[in-house]
């Protein structure tokens, strides 16, 4: 069996200290570059703080304090001024177009789209609704339910189905799931595709038979049963 070498091996340590030394002898003969990539670094990394703290921040602050004034419009039903603004305040458009990439500009992007479906404008909503990003179950339960009901004003129930059909399985709960299959459900008897609306109105009373849909779903089931 072959000896098993240890670091007091004197060929071990004479292979230790010939890397050492080449690697010594690279540091030295690169200094100058080496010292240009790690100050390099240094820059980028200083870069990235000063933005964050003199850009970023602040421009996030100025978008919070923006945005309350469309909110207090939007929170009365006042869509078109919480969207267009007046004299006095600014309205989510301009908030997206001046604070787009900030997280108050992101959330004006979700009002903008509940703003134009409550007053007819369909496509616009749905315009605005995909842009908004959610990093919340509920917040993204509550885009893809009202993207659903933009598709199914604009009598495009298949594709309003599939929305209403993201928002139950986001987060599955017994309070919202159910009423959203259900929806998902009536528009698929809306295109007269009765096989695919019996499978969303037994998913509801096999998963959620204790909720409200779930407890009126037979009538529904024996509807596209006959």
């Amino acid at each position: 069996m072959a000896k098993k070498q240890t670091y007091d091996d004197p060929n071990n340590l004479q292979k230790i200290e010939s890397s050492l030394s080449k690697a010594e002898l690279y540091i030295e003969n690169n200094q100058k570059k080496l010292t240009y990539i790690i100050g390099a670094l240094i820059l980028i990394i200083a870069a990235f703080f000063l933005y964050k703290n003199r850009v970023v921040e602040p421009r996030n602050v100025l978008a919070v304090e923006s945005i309350w004034g469309a909110e207090r419009f939007f929170e009365i039903d006042s869509f078109h001024i919480a969207l267009y603004g007046n004299e006095n305040v600014q309205g989510f458009l301009d908030i997206i177009d001046e604070f787009g990439s900030t997280k108050s500009g992101n959330l004006a992007k979700y009002y903008a789209g509940v703003c134009y479906l409550r007053m007819g404008e369909y496509d616009n909503a749905i315009k605005f609704l995909k842009a908004f990003r959610a990093h919340e179950d509920l917040l993204e339960q509550l885009k893809f339910n009202l993207l659903g009901d933009a598709y199914s004003n604009k009598q495009e129930y298949k594709t309003a189905a599939e929305n209403y059909i993201k928002a139950a399985k986001i987060s599955e709960s017994e309070q919202f799931s159910s009423m959203y299959l259900l929806k998902a459900g009536m528009c698929y008897e809306k295109r007269n595709d009765k096989k695919s609306a019996l499978s969303v109105y037994s998913e509801i009373k096999n998963k959620y038979p204790q909720s409200e849909e779930g407890q009126m779903i037979d009538k529904y089931i024996v509807r596209v049963t006959l």
